[in-house]
């Protein structure tokens, strides 16, 4: 087995979009530091090109077409548990932080993170890597931390103004969350006013971003993946 702590570090990338997986490729190319073994489009792809190519970090799109990233990670890691793997995501929301988390993940970034906090992570878990015990996860012990610490200031919803929020989320209009709960139009447009004022949003629209970015909604592209259940053992 090649000595981890020295020489470029091995990498593999696991994203469904071209475009993505691409310019990720060429970003860290260009950094002698680093050296993309691999990039798979889906999570069947990416367990036998990481059984190939023997990567040290792999990079893990939450979504793919195929099976849920943090199954991709909890299968990575079982497969050679001193692997390193960072999560990507549209959303940082405490639900998808905690998923990552159990799977056993040790970093986990969102995809509008820009390519400054791409290299800090990738430094960060690659100290890890060749310094500490397999499993330890601070970066994101660290960012469930403080999306909990946020959290303490902003009371959750009560239960019908977090049906009225899911289907605002949902694309409903004021009647039609009224026709589906069995309330007036205006009890709707109180419930909104009233959780706008919780958040600190300025819009219907700002409001649904801040309650993803909160954990009180479900992100539209991530929805499906709280259908996964992860196995059982």
């Amino acid at each position: 087995m090649p000595d981890d702590s020295v020489g470029a570090v091995r990498i593999l990338i696991v994203d469904d979009h071209e475009v993505v997986r691409e310019g990720l490729s060429s970003v860290l190319a260009s950094d002698p530091r680093y050296e993309v073994v691999g990039t798979a489009e889906n999570g069947r792809s990416a367990l036998e090109i990481a059984a190939r190519t023997r990567p040290q970090v792999a990079i893990v799109d939450f979504r793919l077409p195929d099976m849920s990233g943090d199954e991709v990670c909890r299968q990575l890691l079982r497969a050679r548990p001193d692997l390193r793997v960072i999560m990507l995501s549209s959303y940082l929301n405490e639900r998808l932080v905690r998923q990552a988390l159990t799977a056993g993940a040790a970093g986990y970034l969102t995809k509008g993170s820009g390519l400054a906090a791409l290299r800090k992570t990738l430094d960060e878990v690659i100290i890890e890597h060749r310094s500490a015990a397999p499993h330890d996860a601070p970066q994101i012990v660290q960012q469930l931390h403080d999306l909990l610490s946020k959290q303490v200031a902003t009371a959750p919803p009560t239960p019908q103004q977090q049906a009225v929020l899911d289907l605002a989320a949902d694309g409903l209009t004021y009647h039609e969350i009224g026709a589906r709960l069995f309330i007036s139009e205006s009890t709707v447009r109180f419930h909104i006013q009233n959780l706008k004022n919780r958040f600190g949003a300025r819009s219907k629209t700002d409001l649904i971003a801040k309650a993803i970015q909160a954990g009180y909604v479900q992100p539209p592209d991530e929805r499906f993946l709280g259908s996964v259940a992860p196995p059982t053992t």
